[in-house]
C-alpha cells in the first residue's frame, strides 16, 4: 500500500507543479486525493510521515549525483504529467524490473544535466558524462532525451559508431522506448541519414514551432561524409535552423572524436571538424554538446578552450546501480577490507599465454588447460542455468588476439576440444563434477550477498543446482548428434534466424563485421523462444568485441591482450555489468600483468571519483577544478591512452626517486642553443675548482641542490619531448624538497643535498670547448631518422652511456666486472652503493659538436645551429619497476586559456583548507 500512497502524492506534485513546501501546505488537498483513491481514512501523522519519507528519498536520490559545474540552473524542470516522456519511460523501466533506487538515481542524474542545458544560442553548452562500463548510460541518455524533449528541445542527434546496422537499430530502439506504445503525448520521428541530396527529405517539412509536439532523432555515424552531410542538411534553411533546439549526445565519446592532429596547429581530424561545425553554429536556436564514456581520460587530458569539445561546463559521474558488477566489485579497491572484491577471477598460466601467442603460425590443434577450463566452465554454466530454467542467451567469449587468422585458428582450436570432450565424455564425468565443485567454492552464495551488500534481489540469487541436475543437462547436451552440438548460426531462405540446444561457435571480428555470412557472426535471438532451452554460444573476436557491444549472459571469460592503455582495457572488459538470474556463474580468466593492471584500474577509476566529488558540490567547473588522473606506479604496465589523445596532459603530483631523465630532443634554434652554452658556462664557473677523473672528465662535488636547480631553472627545455618535460618537473620536485626540510632527510632517501656535477670529456675530440679554465673535448652525437623530418628538432635519441654515471667514482679504480655490470642500470645503481654513492644524486653534462658526423644509414649528420648541451639527471633511490615519476596528470589548461578568464586558477591546498 506504500507504493500506492507515494504514487498518488507523486502524480498530486506532477499535477500542481508543487514542491514539498507546498505540498505540506496543502496536506489537506492531499489527503481528500490519498483517501479517494485508496477507500480509507487517512491520518494527519501517516500522511507527514509519509511525506518526509518521500522527501528524505529525493534529497538522497540528489546526493547521488556527482557533478563538477558552476551554480548555472537554467530553471527547467522534470515534467511529471502521466502522458510526459519522462514519466512514460519511467513506467517503462519499471516495467523491465528496475529498482525504485535506481530509477531515482537515473532520474536524478539526468535532471541535473537537463538544469545545465543552454537555452538560447549565445552560447554551446558542452559537458561530459562518466558512466562504468555497461552500467546503464543508454539509459541516462534516453532519460535526458525525455525529459528535454518534456521542456521543448526538438532535434536530438545521437552519434554513435561505425557499424550502420547498429546505428539504425539505435534510433529504433530510441524511438520505441520514448514513444511507449504511442502513449506519448509528443510525436517521435526517427530521421535517418539527412542529406541534401535526399529530396524526399526536405528540412522545411519538419515542424520545430514551439507548439509543435514533434520530436526528431537522428542517430549518426561516426563518419565524417555523414556528419558532413548532416550538418549541411541542418544549416541549409537558416529559418528553420533558428527553431532548432539541439541536445547532441556523443556516445563513446573518447572514441573518433578527439582531435588527435598535433593541438598546436591549425590541423583537425575530419570527425573532430565536423562535429566541431555543428556545435559551434550560433544560428541554432540552442545548442548542447554531450559527451558519454566510460573511459574519460582523452575527453580531459587532449585539449581545451572555446574551438574545442572540452566539457567546459560541467562533468557528471553516474552512480551505477546497486546490482551493478564492475571493476571495484570484481578486483577490489586499495583496501581490500572496504571492497574484499569477488572470487572469479583465474590466472592464465604464462606457459599457456606463450602458447597462444601467433597461435595462426604455430599450427597446434590442443587448448591449454586454462582454456580447457574456461571452455569447461562455460559448458558446466550453460548445464546448471538451464537446469532451473534460464532462457535467455547464455554466453562465453574469448579475446586473445586482435589478429583475424588468430580468431579463425582458435576457432578450430575450441572445436577440436569440445568435439574430443564430447566423444569422451564418461570417461571425463567424474573430473568435472570435481571442478564444479571446485568452482562453486571459490564463490559461495554467502560471499556474493557479503560483497554485493546493497544488491536489490537477494532473495532471487539463484545458488547453484545439484550436480545431478546438471549431470542431466550436459548427456542431453552430449547425446546431441555432432552438427547439432556444435553448430553456426542458422537462418532460413526468409532470413530467419535459427538456433538449436547446442553450442554455436560465432568469429566477430573486422572481416565478419563486413561479411554478410552470417553463419560466423555474433547475432542474439530478437526475443525469448520459451519452447527451447537457453541458446549457447562462444564468440572469438578482437577489437570489435571491445566497445559498445554487449554479450549476452557472459559467464566465461578467456582474456589475454597485451594493451597497457586504460581506456582500452576498460573497454575491453565486457564481463563488467548487470548478470540478473545467473549472479554466480561468471568467471573470468586473465594473465598476471592483465590482473594487475585491472585491479589499478579499479583504483584509479575510484581516486578519481572520490577527488571530484569533494570538489563537485562548490561551484567549481571543469575549467577551475581540472579533473586528475591518477597514473600506474608501475609506469609500463598502465598508462592512461595513447599519446595523441593526451596532448594537454602536464604532470601534477611527481615522484623522482630513482629516475634517471636525460635530454634527447632540441630546438634547433641558434638564440636558444647558444644561451645554454652560456648558461652552462656560467654555472660551471660559478662552482669550486673541478677535479679530474681517470677518464680527464670534470667533476665538482658536493654542489647544493639550489645551485643546481637554479641552473635547471635557466636551462631552455623542448616541450614535445616526453624525457625533456621531465626536466621541469623535477625542478619542482626538487623545490618541493627544499621547502620541506624533514622530508629532505628522511630516512627513506636519505640527505641528498650534496650533488656531483660532471663534465664529460671527449679525450679523442678534435674541437674543444673552452670552459671553466679547461679545453674540453666535445662529444659526437647524430640525429634520428624521423617519419617526418624537420630542421627544426633535432632527436638524438640516446645522449649518455650507461658507464658515464659511474664517472664521479673516485675512491678505486672499477674493476672489468663492474665495466660489464655496468650496462644494466639496476647494476649500475648497485655499483654506485657499493662505493658509497648511493645517495648521491648526479648531473652529467654534454657539449655535442654542432657538426657531429655519421656513417651510419639509419641516421643523419647533426647539422646543428650551435653546439648543444645535453643534461643526464640521476636522482638517488633504488631502481622499482613500481617507482614512476609521476603520480598524477592533468590538463595545462593555461596552454589554451587565459586563467584570468575563468576567474583565475583555483589553489587546491587552499581550498581544502577552507572546506
Amino acid at each position: 500500500m506504500s507504493d500506492k500512497l507515494k504514487s498518488v502524492v507523486s502524480d498530486f506534485m506532477a499535477n500542481r507543479k508543487y514542491n514539498w513546501e507546498q505540498v505540506r501546505e496543502n496536506t489537506r488537498d492531499l489527503k481528500l486525493i490519498l483517501e479517494l483513491n485508496i477507500q480509507r481514512e487517512v491520518s494527519d501523522d501517516e500522511i507527514n510521515s509519509l511525506i518526509d519519507e518521500m522527501e528524505n528519498e529525493d534529497l538522497t536520490s540528489k546526493e547521488n549525483v556527482i557533478s563538477l559545474s558552476s551554480n548555472y540552473d537554467n530553471g527547467l524542470k522534470v515534467d511529471n504529467y502521466k502522458y510526459s516522456a519522462w514519466t512514460l519511460y519511467e513506467k517503462l523501466l519499471e516495467s523491465r524490473g528496475w529498482s525504485k533506487q535506481s530509477i531515482d538515481n537515473t532520474r536524478s542524474s539526468a535532471e541535473d544535466i537537463l538544469c545545465k542545458l543552454r537555452r538560447d544560442n549565445k552560447d554551446a553548452g558542452k559537458g561530459l558524462v562518466v558512466g562504468e562500463i555497461q552500467s546503464g548510460k543508454t539509459a541516462n541518455m534516453a532519460a535526458l532525451i525525455a525529459q528535454a524533449a518534456d521542456n521543448g528541445f526538438n532535434y536530438f542527434i545521437i552519434l554513435s559508431g561505425v557499424i550502420d546496422a547498429l546505428r539504425k537499430q539505435t534510433g529504433q530502439r530510441m524511438r520505441q522506448d520514448l514513444a511507449s506504445n504511442g502513449e506519448s503525448n509528443l510525436h517521435w520521428k526517427v530521421v535517418d541519414n539527412p542529406s541534401l541530396k535526399n529530396k524526399d527529405l526536405l528540412v522545411e517539412t519538419l515542424d520545430f514551432r514551439e507548439e509543435s509536439h514533434d520530436r526528431f532523432i537522428t542517430v549518426c555515424l561516426k563518419n565524417y561524409k555523414r556528419l558532413e552531410n548532416l550538418y549541411n542538411w541542418l544549416s541549409a534553411n537558416k529559418s528553420q535552423q533558428k527553431k532548432m533546439k539541439v541536445l547532441l549526445i556523443d556516445d563513446e565519446a573518447d572514441q573518433a572524436s578527439i582531435n588527435t592532429k598535433d593541438i598546436d596547429s591549425d590541423e583537425r581530424t575530419q570527425i573532430n571538424q565536423r562535429i566541431l561545425d555543428i556545435v559551434n553554429d550560433r544560428d541554432f536556436g540552442a545548442m548542447n554538446y554531450i559527451a558519454y564514456t566510460a573511459t574519460p581520460f582523452a575527453n580531459v587530458l587532449n585539449e581545451a578552450g572555446e574551438g574545442t569539445l572540452y566539457p567546459k561546463d560541467f562533468i557528471e559521474l553516474l552512480t551505477p546501480s546497486e546490482n551493478y558488477i564492475g571493476a571495484m566489485q570484481i578486483f577490489g579497491t586499495a583496501v581490500p577490507e572496504n571492497s574484499p572484491g569477488l572470487p572469479i577471477i583465474n590466472e592464465i598460466p604464462e606457459r599457456d599465454a606463450r602458447s597462444l601467442k601467433n597461435i595462426s603460425k604455430q599450427h597446434f590443434d590442443l587448448a591449454p588447460g586454462s582454456l580447457q577450463d574456461a571452455i569447461n566452465w562455460f559448458l558446466l554454466a550453460v548445464a546448471a542455468m538451464r537446469s532451473y530454467g534460464y532462457q535467455k542467451p547464455i554466453s562465453m567469449m574469448i579475446h586473445t588476439s586482435f589478429k583475424v587468422a588468430d580468431h579463425a585458428q582458435m576457432a578450430k582450436i575450441v572445436e577440436g576440444y569440445l568435439l574430443d570432450l564430447k566423444e569422451n565424455y564418461e570417461s571425463r564425468l567424474a573430473d568435472l563434477a570435481e571442478f564444479y565443485a571446485k568452482i562453486q567454492e571459490e564463490l559461495p552464495l554467502r560471499r556474493f550477498l557479503a560483497v554485493m551488500d546493497n544488491y536489490t534481489r537477494k532473495d532471487e540469487v539463484k545458488d547453484y543446482p545439484a550436480w545431478n541436475d546438471v549431470e542431466r543437462e550436459l548427456k542431453e547436451m552430449f547425446a546431441l548428434p555432432n552438427d547439432d552440438f556444435l553448430t553456426s548460426i542458422k537462418s532460413d531462405e526468409k532470413g530467419i534466424f535459427h538456433y538449436g540446444n547446442g553450442i554455436h561457435m560465432c568469429i566477430d571480428n573486422s572481416k565478419s563485421k563486413n561479411s554478410d555470412d552470417h553463419a560466423t557472426r555474433l547475432i542474439y535471438p530478437d526475443k525469448v523462444d520459451e519452447t527451447k532451452k537457453a541458446p549457447a554460444f562462444i564468440v572469438i573476436g578482437g577489437n570489435t568485441l571491445s566497445r559498445g557491444l554487449t554479450i549476452e549472459g557472459l559467464v566465461s571469460t578467456y582474456f589475454l591482450r597485451s594493451t597497457n592503455q586504460a581506456d582500452t582495457l576498460m573497454q575491453m572488459a565486457r564481463w563488467f555489468g548487470y548478470r540478473q538470474g545467473y549472479e554466480l556463474f561468471p568467471r573470468v580468466w586473465l594473465d598476471e600483468n592483465a590482473q594487475k593492471r585491472y585491479l589499478f584500474l579499479s583504483q584509479m577509476n575510484e581516486s578519481m571519483r572520490e577527488t571530484m566529488s569533494a570538489y563537485a558540490t562548490n561551484g567549481l567547473t571543469p575549467m577551475q577544478y581540472l579533473p586528475t588522473i591518477q597514473e600506474c606506479p608501475e609506469y609500463q604496465l598502465v598508462t592512461i591512452t595513447s599519446s595523441n589523445k593526451m596532448q594537454g596532459a602536464v604532470a601534477k603530483n611527481f615522484n623522482f626517486t630513482g629516475v634517471s631523465p636525460q635530454t634527447t630532443v632540441f630546438d634547433n634554434n641558434k638564440e636558444v642553443l647558444e644561451e645554454n652554452l652560456q648558461t652552462t658556462a656560467d654555472f660551471l664557473s660559478s662552482l669550486p675548482k673541478y677535479q679530474l677523473t681517470r677518464k680527464n672528465y670534470l667533476l665538482w662535488q658536493d654542489v647544493s641542490t639550489e645551485k643546481v636547480v637554479e641552473y635547471l631553472e635557466a636551462y631552455k627545455t623542448v616541450e614535445r619531448d616526453r624525457q625533456i618535460t621531465s626536466v621541469p618537473n623535477v625542478i619542482k620536485w626538487l623545490n618541493q624538497r627544499l621547502e620541506n626540510f624533514d622530508y629532505v632527510q628522511s630516512d627513506d632517501s636519505g640527505n641528498w643535498d650534496k650533488w656531483n656535477v660532471v663534465l664529460i670529456n671527449n679525450n679523442s675530440a678534435k674541437k674543444h670547448w673552452d670552459v671553466a679554465g679547461a679545453k674540453v673535448g666535445k662529444v659526437s652525437r647524430s640525429r634520428k631518422k624521423l617519419s617526418v623530418d624537420t630542421d627544426d628538432v633535432i632527436d638524438i635519441g640516446v645522449l649518455r652511456s650507461p658507464e658515464d654515471q659511474l664517472s664521479d667514482i673516485t675512491d678505486k679504480e672499477l674493476t672489468s666486472e663492474e665495466r660489464d655490470r655496468a650496462k644494466s642500470p639496476a647494476q649500475m645503481r648497485k655499483i654506485r652503493g657499493d662505493h658509497n654513492l648511493g645517495n648521491t644524486p648526479q648531473l652529467l653534462i654534454y657539449c655535442i659538436d654542432k657538426d657531429s658526423t655519421t656513417t651510419r644509414k639509419d641516421r643523419k649528420d647533426l647539422n646543428a645551429e650551435a653546439d648543444i648541451i645535453g643534461l643526464s639527471i640521476m636522482i638517488p633511490g633504488y631502481v622499482d619497476r613500481k617507482q614512476n615519476r609521476v603520480d598524477s596528470i592533468q590538463i595545462d589548461i593555461s596552454r589554451f586559456i587565459d586563467p584570468d578568464e575563468i576567474g583565475g586558477e583555483v589553489n587546491e591546498e587552499e581550498f581544502e583548507d577552507e572546506n
